[in-house]
């Protein structure tokens, strides 16, 4: 009897299937195993509309479902792929499954970011059994073969258990991103969400402990082949690139743009393009005008904030790069958005309320300059010398100067905005509530 793998989504969209869990599920099925992936919120489609958005809370986690699958199937084997921000559901389903005695490891490639004396924090888990730091696309099938068989598991590079020291936590880069198996998306609710897009990555980018970021690409035809394969699999022609930076690989880039309407034709694609203020990165007038006729229709632009976060300011010639960027791609008929991009991950708590201030310094300043600019405007309206105009003997008169509306002006967007700042002093530093 094959052993049953259960995979938790904790992270479900309706916009596209999770593709880290998809490439979990290829291997795990070729070796003979069981899986089921088990999305752990309520249909979507029964939300109320204000729930229904692109991500769903882990306050939608239906415990009492859940539990009853647990009791009734005994599964082998628990994988929860967790994102730093998973950490209480973690914490309920690990103790959920301790109860049940059944082995449960976490982990994925957002631990990479995880700092080393945080992990225990995942460790210490009742009902944990490893975290997993970095990627297991290659190795998960032999990983589960070695806690099925209840061989030594830190055996394995990436794999952290409570009492054992490692050298290294964080599992290596992996290689010959060409020879992976493609992504298995059949446990996606794909008739439910008719506009759901094929979730398509390019290239990795690996975390190292040391804080460099190594990037391996995919070749270009066998991106093209898979887009090929998952369309006629899927009956669908709508893709989004997940990669951070698409056009960090021009071959990539450019190859998509002159090929993809070939290998699917009628399709339309999703991509983030990133400008890094030293190379264009083909972002040019006639590339994103090339980008449209092949199928791309909405672009983010991934701004690097790592600079502007430390020095408060961005140089105007960023500015202007900026700007241009931004025209360029809505002259070519693109939806645009901006993101910004921290290279500085938020690991830490401390974090958070300083990037809280952050924020609100700069609305603050930004305010203060538009009460500027329109008390000077004002100053200059008044001073300004009126000119005199004779009225005729059959003309109604005039005044010279227009009357001022007595009535008391509306709050604008920062006043109505100003007493919820206020409400929450508490979490900020004493240079921003004197600001405020």
């Amino acid at each position: 009897m094959m052993a049953r793998i259960l995979i938790l989504d904790l992270n479900p969209q309706c916009i596209h299937p999770d593709l880290s869990i998809a490439y979990l599920v290829t291997p795990l099925r070729a070796a003979g195993l069981q899986v089921d992936v088990k999305t752990l919120c309520t249909d979507i489609q029964q939300l109320p509309p204000q729930k229904s958005k692109h991500t769903l809370s882990p306050v939608d986690l239906n415990l009492t479902t859940i539990q009853k699958y647990l009791e009734d199937t005994q599964p082998a084997l628990i994988l929860i792929p967790s994102y730093l921000h998973h950490y209480a559901a973690v914490q309920v389903l690990a103790k959920l499954t301790a109860d049940l005695t059944l082995p449960v490891i976490l982990g994925g490639a957002c631990l990479s970011a995880c700092r080393s004396e945080d992990l225990p924090l995942w460790l210490n888990l009742e009902g944990v059994t490893a975290v997993f730091v970095g990627e297991a696309d290659w190795v998960i099938a032999d990983l589960v073969d070695t806690l099925l068989s209840k061989q030594n598991l830190s055996a394995w590079p990436g794999i952290c258990q409570r009492g054992v020291e490692l050298e290294t936590t964080t599992a290596p880069p992996l290689q010959e991103l060409d020879l992976l198996p493609l992504p298995d998306f059949s446990d996606f609710a794909w008739p439910s969400y008719p506009r759901a897009f094929i979730p398509i990555l390019t290239g990795r980018h690996t975390l190292l402990e040391t804080g460099q970021t190594v990037y391996n690409s995919r070749p270009v035809q066998a991106v093209l082949e898979e887009l090929k394969i998952q369309a006629e699999r899927y009956q669908r022609k709508a893709f989004i690139f997940l990669d951070t930076s698409l056009n960090t690989n021009l071959a990539m880039w450019h190859g998509l743009i002159d090929t993809i309407q070939a290998v699917v034709p009628g399709c339309q694609w999703l991509a983030t393009v990133h400008l890094d203020g030293k190379h264009e990165l083909g972002l040019d007038l006639a590339t994103f005008v090339a980008a449209r006729a092949a199928g791309l229709r909405h672009v983010n632009i991934s701004l690097d904030a790592t600079q502007t976060l430390r020095q408060g300011k961005i140089l105007n010639a960023a500015l202007e790069r900026n700007r241009a960027l931004v025209a360029h791609a809505y002259q070519a008929g693109l939806s645009v958005r901006c993101v910004v991009h921290n290279q500085n991950l938020l690991t830490n708590l401390a974090d958070l309320p300083n990037t809280n201030d952050f924020l609100l310094r700069k609305l603050v300043e930004t305010e203060q300059a538009k009460q500027q600019v329109i008390r000077l405007e004002a100053e200059q309206t008044l001073h300004q010398p009126q000119s005199l105009h004779l009225n005729s003997a059959n003309s109604p008169s005039k005044p010279l100067i227009k009357t001022i509306n007595s009535s008391p002006p509306k709050p604008n967007v920062w006043q109505r905005f100003k007493k919820s700042l206020v409400s929450h002093k508490n979490l900020q530093t004493t240079e921003v509530n004197q600001s405020i």
